[in-house]
C-alpha cells in the first residue's frame, strides 16, 4: 500500500510541475514565482515533521507536491512586482467600473467606526488632506476600480453605507454593498481618512496588497483579517494608545512603528520569518516589547497571528526639531 501511495504521489509531483512549467511559459503564472520558496521555506519543516510523527509513512514527494501547491496558490493570491506585462494587461482587462466617493463629517461627531469589506484588492489608506476643500468638512472621501456587476446604464450608488448616533458615525465600504447597482467586486481601494475624529477600523478581506498609513490618524483600534497578503502598516506619534488585532494567512506584512512610539507585539504564528529581536524588542512573558513601552506617551499594542510568511518591523528614527 505504501508503494502504491508512493508511485502515485510522484506522479502527481511530475504532473503538477509540467502544468505549473506551460502557466509559466504562457504568462498566467510569472518566473518570480520560484522566489516564495524564500518566503515559504519553513512549511517544508512542517511538512517534514508531520511525516516523521507518521513513521515516514509520508513519501517526500508527497510532501514536495504539497509544498509546491502552497507556492502556486500563494503566488496567484500574493502575486509578485515582476509579473509580466501579457499578464497584467489581461488582468486590467476585468476592471471596467470606477468611481468616487465622500462621506461629509457632522460637527457633532467625535468617533468613527470604519468597516472595510473586502475580496482581493489593492488598497490605499492614508490621512485626508483638510486643505485640499476648504469648504467642506470630510469624514472620508475615496476612489475604486472593480470588475462590472451591471450594464453601463445603470446609475451607480456610493459603495459606503453610513449611519449616525450620537457623537458616533459608522461607515461601511463593503463589494456587496455595490452588487446590482454598480462594481460586484472593488479591485482597488484609495480611502482617505478625516484627522479630526478618533476611529475604531476593521478590515476585512480575502486578500489585500499595498499599505495602510495610520501614521496620522486618531486610530484607537483595529482589527485586520485576511488571507494571503502583502501589505505595510505605518503608525505614528499621535499621543494615543492603539491596540490593534492583525490575522492573516501566509502573507508579507511591514510594520513600521517610530523609534519614540512605544511597541508591544503578541505573536503567534506557524514559522513565521521576523526580525525583532534585531529591531530592539525584548521578549518578557511572551509578548515583544520595546524597552520605552512603559513610558512612551504614544503606544502601539499589537496582537498577532499569521501561517508561515514574513513579519518585518521598522523603527525609523524621529528627527527632533
Amino acid at each position: 500500500m505504501k508503494r502504491v501511495f508512493d508511485n502515485v504521489s510522484r506522479g502527481l509531483l511530475l504532473i503538477t510541475i509540467g502544468i505549473i512549467f506551460f502557466l509559466l511559459n504562457y504568462g498566467y503564472l510569472s518566473w518570480g514565482f520560484w522566489a516564495h520558496v524564500i518566503d515559504l521555506w519553513p512549511l517544508i519543516l512542517i511538512l517534514a515533521g508531520i511525516g516523521l510523527l507518521f513513521n515516514r509513512r509520508i513519501p517526500f514527494s508527497a510532501i514536495l507536491l504539497i509544498f509546491i501547491l502552497s507556492m502556486v496558490g500563494y503566488s496567484l493570491v500574493v502575486g509578485d512586482n515582476s509579473m509580466p506585462d501579457q499578464m497584467l494587461n489581461k488582468l486590467q482587462s476585468n476592471v471596467s467600473e470606477s468611481g468616487t466617493f465622500d462621506v461629509s463629517l457632522p460637527p457633532d461627531v467625535k468617533k468613527a467606526k470604519v468597516e472595510l469589506e473586502l475580496g482581493g484588492t489593492q488598497v490605499q489608506v492614508k490621512t485626508l488632506n483638510t486643505e485640499s476643500n476648504p469648504g467642506k468638512v470630510q469624514l472620508m472621501t475615496g476612489t475604486y476600480r472593480g470588475e462590472s456587476g451591471s450594464s453601463a446604464s445603470d446609475t451607480h450608488k456610493s459603495p459606503v453605507e453610513v449611519m449616525h448616533s450620537g457623537d458616533t458615525i459608522t461607515a461601511k465600504l463593503s463589494s456587496a454593498s455595490t452588487a446590482g447597482n454598480g462594481p460586484r467586486s472593488i479591485k482597488e481601494l484609495s480611502l482617505n481618512l478625516s484627522p479630526e475624529v478618533r476611529y475604531d477600523l476593521n478590515v476585512e478581506a480575502g486578500a489585500i496588497n499595498g499599505k495602510i498609513d495610520l501614521s496620522q490618524l486618531l486610530v484607537e483600534q483595529f482589527k485586520i483579517s485576511t488571507g494571503a497578503s502583502d501589505f505595510e502598516l505605518e503608525f505614528g506619534d499621535t499621543g494615543l494608545t492603539t491596540e490593534g488585532k492583525i490575522d492573516s494567512g501566509a502573507s508579507k506584512v511591514v510594520l513600521v512603528v517610530p523609534e519614540n512610539v512605544g511597541l508591544k507585539i503578541r505573536f503567534s504564528g506557524v514559522a513565521s520569518n521576523t526580525n525583532f529581536m534585531g529591531s530592539g524588542l525584548l521578549l518578557e512573558d511572551k509578548n515583544w516589547l520595546s524597552p520605552n513601552f512603559a513610558q512612551a506617551k504614544s503606544k502601539v499594542d499589537l496582537e498577532i497571528s499569521t501561517a508561515a510568511g514574513s513579519l518585518q518591523l521598522k523603527r525609523p528614527k524621529v528627527m527632533i526639531r
